[in-house]
């Protein structure tokens, strides 16, 4: 194929198509732990807190530390060969969840699978821009990102019918004879995401990198990029910690969203089911390209600074929607603004890309989408879970004020996250300037060079 085909919007968005089919592997092998806890727990005979521990430090850990290395091997060499690696090595740790024996075998397997997945944001962070122009990131990434909405929802519905059907019948695998109908399930999702791995190798080329006047001829390395977000920190600093309060949110309600409808409304573990999984694959999916064709549109009028305007509106939609759920005691109306929290908790899901993307110089977008990775897994991931558990456990009425403590969350983090993007917003739009060669003062006309400083 010819540097031309390569770089043909066609041919980029069929990129953007392979990266978005990556992505909903990842977040299946990632989320396929929540519906097997109690058979694990069973044969193990562990306590919530060694399973809390798989489904959280286990992956956490690896994720963060193992996303800097990815991010500086796609700042300097294949992208394409980081993403082939990574999803390669989640599905295969994946699968050998299947064959542990014991706890500490799970929690290793566990920890490959995020070191695994540490590839896939600084990757396509990096290769998503210099196949599409500025003015169609916002849905190019929002493309990339429905892998998260359909990953998890084929999770919950999808990967519930596996377990279901597995606990019933009790197959076999081929070497291994009889195994737990929980080894079954993560080799049965982890093994098809080799040929995942096999599409990417075959079918996507590395394109030439969108080099400006604000890149080195080199990638510059991990102290640079320091330096470069300490000269910028008004921008990046709280544009990063606004994102990671959206987390904080996200994972709250994903970890304990279905146990505030079976605990206070009296749901069964299928109708949870149902309404997370058509929640995230069919409204949450939608809302997440409205949000790139909003900042699309935005972005074509100059409004560079457009990821983060549409962000500030979705908090603003879901933080009201998120309350009158929470603080419901009619299961019908919580339902209903639940998926309306969806709906706009969706919308900044390639948003968040976009932003990083506008504000790191090409050479450094694989260590600046590992940054904002560490700070958004440590806040959403680390904290945002154990919070709200927190709060239900010490502030409200224990397991029964979840919902109190769900609606807390939602308050304390949607405030900062619109405070803190607010914040940011001029410093940020003179920067994106800045590195998309633009002027500063007024909406782009022409193209010119404007160095960084």
């Amino acid at each position: 194929m010819s540097a031309a085909g390569r770089r043909s919007p066609a041919y980029g968005y069929y990129v953007v198509a392979c990266l978005m089919l990556a992505s909903a592997f990842s977040f299946l092998d990632r989320l396929v732990l929540s519906l097997l806890i109690d058979p694990i727990r069973a044969d193990m005979g562990l306590s919530d807190s060694e399973v809390s521990l798989l489904a959280g430090l286990a992956f956490a850990s690896c994720y963060v530390l193992f996303a800097f290395g990815f991010g500086r091997w796609v700042d300097t060499r294949s992208r394409r060969d980081a993403l082939v690696v990574g999803v390669s090595l989640w599905s295969v740790a994946t699968a050998l969840c299947g064959t542990a024996q014991g706890y500490w075998q799970l929690f290793v397997a566990r920890m490959g699978v995020g070191v695994g997945e540490a590839s896939l944001n600084p990757a396509a962070y990096s290769i998503i821009p210099d196949y599409l122009p500025p003015e169609r990131r916002g849905l190019a990434m929002s493309i990339f990102a429905c892998g998260a909405s359909l990953g998890g929802g084929l999770a919950i519905l999808a990967g519930g019918l596996v377990v279901q059907w597995a606990l019933a019948t009790r197959p076999g695998l081929p070497l291994l004879g009889d195994v737990a109908p929980w080894q079954f399930v993560f080799v049965a999702v982890g093994l098809p995401g080799l040929l995942v791995a096999a599409l990417i190798w075959l079918t996507v080329r590395e394109p030439e990198r969108r080099l400006t006047a604000a890149d080195q001829a080199d990638a510059p390395a991990l102290r640079e990029v320091l330096r470069f977000v300490r000269t910028h920190w008004r921008a990046i600093v709280p544009m990063f910690l606004g994102y990671g309060a959206f987390a904080m949110n996200g994972y709250a309600f994903q970890l304990w969203g279905p146990a505030y409808f079976m605990r206070l409304h009296g749901l069964t573990p299928g109708e949870v089911g149902m309404i997370f999984g058509l929640g995230y694959g069919v409204i949450g999916t939608l809302a997440i390209l409205l949000g790139g064709v909003i900042s699309d549109s935005l972005v074509r009028r100059g409004r560079i600074e457009a990821p983060a305007l549409v962000s500030i509106a979705a908090a603003l939609i879901q933080a009201p929607c998120f309350l009158f759920a929470y603080l419901s005691d009619a299961t019908g109306p919580a339902i209903a603004g639940f998926v309306g929290g969806i709906f706009g908790a969706s919308l900044i899901g390639g948003l968040q890309a976009a932003t990083v993307q506008s504000l790191a110089p090409n050479r450094m977008r694989g260590l600046m989408a590992a940054l904002f990775g560490a700070t958004v897994n440590v806040m959403g991931l680390g904290l945002a879970p154990t919070l709200t558990a927190g709060m239900s456990d010490t502030v409200f009425d224990g397991p029964m004020g979840i919902g109190k403590a769900l609606a807390a969350t939602t308050l304390l983090a949607m405030t900062f996250a619109v405070l803190l993007l607010a914040t940011a917003l001029a410093p940020a739009r003179r920067l994106a300037r800045r590195l998309a060669g633009q002027p500063i003062s007024n909406p782009p006309s022409t193209t010119s060079s404007v160095p960084v400083t």
